[in-house]
């Protein structure tokens, strides 16, 4: 099915997708489109095919035997720096845990991974709720949630709060411009470089880096302590820092540091929007999903472990991430000449990773299209089939907060359904834009029909 071994004498020709002349497919390649535009291609030209636009050829390995192959060769034959380069830059360093690959990456990862685990967000979680339950006391019934806005603020100042001891309140519609543009001018090509020139970004970017940077210091001069605060990212860093300065310079400090917000804020919070885009679409399921959550906070605020043990949302959320992954694809750049299904890949050849492909194939999951969370229930687990299930990415460089996005997602989930009665829009057609990730638009709200139980409430 798949090798990278000796090269065949005769490789099959690689397939292109047919697109417009000169911009090609550049236009699918947005990640709102981007799936949907891969899964039909992989079912028109199998799994592997050229996709063009613009002077650039990117070669497509889909489906689940092209996941299979990843976990097992894509840290041998694949590297990130190329797809990373730019973003790196534009922080003012030349590498970072998502460019590097190989031991440097196994380093950034021990160092930076600890505070993006589960685990962590577990001792943390009082923190965390503590902001969801400040935002949802602010709601009343009759109001409107405008829920990509909503996540977005709650999401953030979690991050901000567990992983580096800060606030992020303030800083909000900075870290949101400075951080999502830069991907889209640097890594997803959505928006020109002359944007990173206009005074709102250069204000936004100044303001953003300074919050780190006071952060930073914050941290040098009140470290933890044993009858004080538990350490957190920051303070790994500059655990790190001390020990191995040449490998830590202030400036992959300050990157390292800004990492919980440019890998963070953007995706888990987009799917945590896709989340209530779907409870509001399917108020059928509401009721067992929100008599867990209030059996969850009865007795106080549950830990982590007890609501991932709970049925009903925790199928709830990974038929989101099926649906709604937070990382479509991975683009690669090819170390060595390789082969995939019989078709030669050369060295130095952008590839995409295509690991969604399979959640949209009915081959893995029946009825790929209906949102339905009993096949992650025992006896179906169609999850399970190798290949079929990635929402974190594969891999080496598979998401190092898939624990703590999964997490976030399924603590707010509950504590938005304890507190709030939510009705979505019957009329509402989904919209999907790129900031730069995928997210529902601006004009998915939904309408508070009653206050179900005090937000002070889930922190008793």
């Amino acid at each position: 099915m798949t090798d990278a071994l000796p090269l065949p004498s005769s490789p099959r020709v690689i397939p292109t997708v047919p697109g417009p002349p000169v911009i090609g497919s550049v236009t699918q390649l947005f990640p709102h489109r981007l799936r949907a535009f891969l899964t039909g291609a992989y079912r028109e030209h199998g799994p592997v095919f050229n996709v063009t636009g613009l002077g650039r050829t990117f070669t497509v390995l889909a489906g689940p035997e092209a996941n299979v192959w990843a976990v097992k060769s894509s840290a041998r034959l694949l590297r990130s720096q190329e797809a990373w380069r730019a973003n790196d830059e534009a922080f003012g360093v030349q590498r970072s845990l998502i460019s590097v690959d190989g031991e440097e990456h196994r380093a950034f990862r021990r160092v930076e991974g600890r505070t993006y685990t589960r685990s962590y967000l577990g001792a943390n979680l009082r923190r965390a709720l503590s902001v969801v339950a400040e935002d949802l006391a602010l709601l009343r019934a009759g109001d409107d949630l405008p829920v990509a806005a909503f996540c977005k603020a709650v999401i953030t100042e979690q991050l901000a709060r567990v992983v580096v001891n800060g606030a992020a309140r303030p800083y909000l519609n900075d870290l949101l411009t400075f951080v999502q543009t830069t991907l889209m001018v640097r890594v997803t090509g959505q928006r020109p470089r002359l944007t990173e020139t206009l005074p709102g970004f250069r204000r936004a970017r100044a303001r953003s880096l300074a919050m780190v940077e006071t952060l930073i210091e914050a941290h040098r001069r009140v470290p933890p302590a044993p009858d004080g605060r538990a350490p957190d990212l920051i303070d790994d860093l500059l655990a790190a820092q001390a020990a191995d300065p040449a490998f830590w310079s202030e400036l992959d400090l300050r990157m390292a540091a800004m990492g919980a917000f440019i890998a963070g804020m953007d995706t888990a919070a987009n799917t945590l929007a896709f989340v209530l885009y779907r409870v509001g679409q399917h108020p059928e399921l509401v009721p067992a999903l929100a008599a867990e959550a209030d059996s969850a906070f009865r007795d106080g605020p549950p830990s982590l472990e007890a609501l991932g043990a709970l049925p009903h949302l925790h199928r709830f959320v990974l038929e989101c991430l099926r649906l709604h992954p937070i990382a479509p694809a991975m683009t690669r750049t090819a170390t060595q000449d390789f082969t995939f299904a019989g078709c030669r890949i050369p060295a130095g050849r952008q590839v995409i990773v295509a690991t969604t492909v399979p959640h949209g194939l009915d081959e893995c999951f029946p009825d790929a299209g209906t949102f339905d969370p009993g096949r992650f229930a025992p006896g179906r687990m169609e999850h399970r089939r190798p290949g079929a299930f990635a929402p974190f990415g594969l891999g080496t460089h598979i998401c190092a907060g898939s624990g703590m996005a999964e997490g976030l997602i399924l603590l707010n989930l509950a504590a938005i359904l304890r507190t709030l009665d939510l009705r979505g829009d019957p009329a509402y057609v989904l919209r999907e834009v790129a900031r730069p990730t995928a997210t529902p638009d601006d004009r998915l709200t939904l309408r508070v029909a009653g206050v179900r139980h005090p937000a002070v409430s889930l922190l008793a």
